[in-house]
């Protein structure tokens, strides 16, 4: 703990920092119930279109009601980073992975 303390703030940040990443790349989220290809596909575009900025999160993480207010939120973040949008079949894909998968 002394070291902690000595590194200051700066410090603290980075062990917090690495913390969090351990932890949100411990559990990889769910691909649902019974995988056919629907549900395959909507993870792969969960997957690769919620991890272009940060680790993909657990959908357990919110309720679908939630997800449903959260993913505009993410989009315009998408949109202030010049990454597009999201198209309305990946919108769909995404929403349709967070009910099956959402608590």
């Amino acid at each position: 703990m002394a070291a902690l303390s000595e590194a200051g703030a700066p410090g603290r940040l980075l062990v917090l920092l690495f913390s969090l990443g351990a932890v949100a790349c411990s559990s990889a989220p769910p691909t649902g119930g019974a995988v056919g290809p629907a549900q395959t596909l909507r993870t792969q575009v969960f997957m690769s279109r919620c991890s272009i900025c940060h680790a993909p999160p657990h959908p357990k993480r919110h309720s679908y009601a939630e997800w449903e207010l959260l993913l505009p939120v993410m989009e315009q973040r998408m949109e202030e980073r010049g990454m597009g949008e999201l198209s309305d079949q990946d919108r769909v894909a995404i929403l349709s992975y967070l009910k099956s998968n959402g608590r």
